[in-house]
């Protein structure tokens, strides 16, 4: 142009078009003056058909790098054209993995493999980039300070579980990301054959949270941007589309989910540690609400306490209120359960008696009688009493305190059902040894075995004193509180299905008297189809469906809240 006027191609422009429409973008690169190019382009209607356009009198080298860094895009997945050997050696040099092709290459662009695409009569693909470069312009403007541009953007998040409803874009994004892509565990391309695989993940343990992530923000919709499958507190997928790169979502996805283990395969570009993002709003839905409709501030906060029933219910939960989670884990080989037995022994703190004998315990970890029961912050309490089936009760000889003690490594279920309880104190220190438990010293164990009498499982009275106490403490306060009723009929383990009974024929009626919600498993689960495949044939562990619609119970409860 700086030489005089041009003469448009119409087979090239006609190119360009169809690019777009194969989800193809273009940009240019160009030394030229940047206003007399934009205006001559505008003529012939052309000019939205380019993202990141590069005009300047400057080297090509640094202005390619540039657009690559800017759309977000591997130097493998670009092509540079140009008639000029050396900016095409110059550009090579700035990005060593860049493509690159002098102009006879454009009479048979199209027809090139690379350049096959994927239908996108919308410009879908087109659309995203030029909001990508809208935000990357106003970032500049702003001075370049990217973290100060995010709280300026208004970017939110929905989680979602029904996978299997956009399985094709899910099958897309686990095949194709490379950059947010942690894990790189594909599918196989054929995409029945990788609903298969994915069926095969999510049932291979009952405690499986899957999901996927959509995302927007203040200058548009992204759609379906990450997926997410983990199991025993380790992802085996995680990732992000490049669309998001440098919003910290990956960051706030992660610490959202509870920092789960991420086996990093191969270089991603990002890292979940840093930053700490508080630039990022949940929704219900980015494509339905928009942050003033959903801010974190009016988002409840719900504790949930409980074991397996209310670890999966979570998975759930977390994903459209702000959860304060109280659930069972393990401790050096010992099982910490949040029992209402725990919140009562905050009194038995009380007395330094108690402290000094529990401070001689093995498997006791920092702060074990802290809960939000007694610290009141939460909005509404979510209670599953499943657990009371799992430990032994011992009483000290010295003050009276009774503290419930179970460790994975000593028998746990016994053959009289589940009140019949193994007792520890008849356990010598060298027999403990040979149970394989570690990280406990002789005295500890002798101490343990001195101090405490074995009063054996599950004690009525006990268990009801201890709820009273804290119920009435949640109801002084003012609390919400939804009860989970347990499973007593689905399931062949007779002796736990009447255990369950039981614990529901005591609970149900106090929490009618306190005016507490209460769900009946029965309203959700119907048959043994419902049940996790894991061979348990009962209990607390669900199949995933069972665990949503006993989430959406809890959260149809929760809209009269406000």
């Amino acid at each position: 142009m700086s030489e005089g006027e041009i003469t448009p191609i119409q087979k090239t422009i006609d190119i360009v078009k169809t690019l777009n429409s194969r989800g193809i973008v273009n940009a240019i690169c160009s030394r030229n003056t940047f206003e007399d190019t934009k205006e001559r382009l505008e003529q012939l209607g052309i000019w939205d058909d380019f993202v990141f356009p590069r005009i300047a009198w400057a080297p090509k080298g640094p202005l390619i790098q540039d657009i690559i860094e800017k759309i977000q895009l591997r130097p493998e997945t670009v092509l540079f054209i140009d008639d000029n050997v050396t900016n095409l050696n110059e550009a090579k040099h700035f990005v060593p993995k860049l493509n690159v092709a002098e102009p006879d290459i454009i009479e048979t662009l199209l027809d090139d493999p690379r350049l096959v695409g994927k239908p996108d009569p919308d410009l879908s693909r087109l659309k995203r980039y030029q909001v990508l470069e809208t935000k990357q312009n106003d970032m500049s403007a702003s001075g370049g300070d990217n973290e100060a541009f995010l709280r300026k953007s208004d970017i939110r998040v929905s989680f979602h579980a029904d996978v299997e409803a956009e399985f094709p874009r899910i099958h897309d994004l686990v095949n194709r990301t490379n950059q947010l892509n942690f894990t790189k565990n594909r599918w196989p391309e054929d995409i029945e054959e990788a609903r298969l695989r994915f069926q095969e993940e999510v049932e291979a343990d009952f405690d499986t949270d899957v999901g996927y992530v959509k995302v927007a923000d203040a200058y548009g919709n992204y759609g379906i941007c990450g997926f997410y499958l983990s199991r025993k507190n380790e992802f085996h997928h995680f990732l992000f589309s490049c669309r998001t790169m440098n919003m910290g979502v990956e960051q706030f996805v992660w610490r959202k989910l509870g920092e789960r283990h991420v086996p990093i395969q191969g270089k991603v570009g990002s890292k979940l540690e840093a930053p700490v993002v508080d630039w990022i709003t949940v929704v219900d839905d980015v494509d339905k609400s928009s942050s003033e409709d959903n801010s974190n501030g009016k988002r409840l906060q719900v504790c949930i306490r409980g074991a397996c029933d209310m670890m999966m219910t979570s998975n759930f939960l977390r994903t459209k209120v702000n959860t304060l989670e109280e659930l069972n884990y393990a401790y050096e080989g010992w099982e910490i359960i949040a029992s209402p037995r725990f919140v009562a022994l905050c009194k038995d703190m009380k007395d330094e008696r108690n402290r000094e004998i529990v401070a001689r315990l093995p498997g006791i970890p920092p702060n074990r009688f802290e809960t939000d029961v007694l610290a009141e912050t939460s909005d509404v309490y979510v209670f599953s009493f499943s657990q009371e089936s799992f430990h032994g009760l011992y009483q000290s000889k010295t003050t009276g305190m009774i503290i419930p003690m179970g460790h994975f490594g000593l028998p746990y279920h016994l053959p009289g059902g589940p009140k019949d309880k193994f007792d520890y104190t008849a356990v010598t220190y060298d027999a403990l040894l040979k149970f394989g438990v570690e990280d406990v010293s002789e005295d500890q164990w002798n101490f343990f075995r001195n101090e405490f009498t074995f009063l054996g499982g599950f004690q009525k009275d006990i268990f009801l004193r201890d709820l009273r106490y804290m119920f009435n403490r949640l109801l002084n306060a003012q609390k919400r509180v939804i009860i989970i009723g347990l499973n007593q009929s689905v399931g062949r383990d007779q002796k736990l299905l009447e255990f369950f009974g039981e614990i529901n024929g005591l609970v149900r009626p106090l929490a009618t008297k306190y005016g507490f919600d209460y769900i009946d498993m029965g309203d959700v689960l119907k048959t043994e189809d419902g049940l996790a495949k894991d061979g348990m044939f009962g209990g607390a562990h669900f199949d995933r469906p069972v665990y949503k619609a006993l989430s959406d119970r809890i959260l149809n409860l929760l809209q009269s809240v406000h």
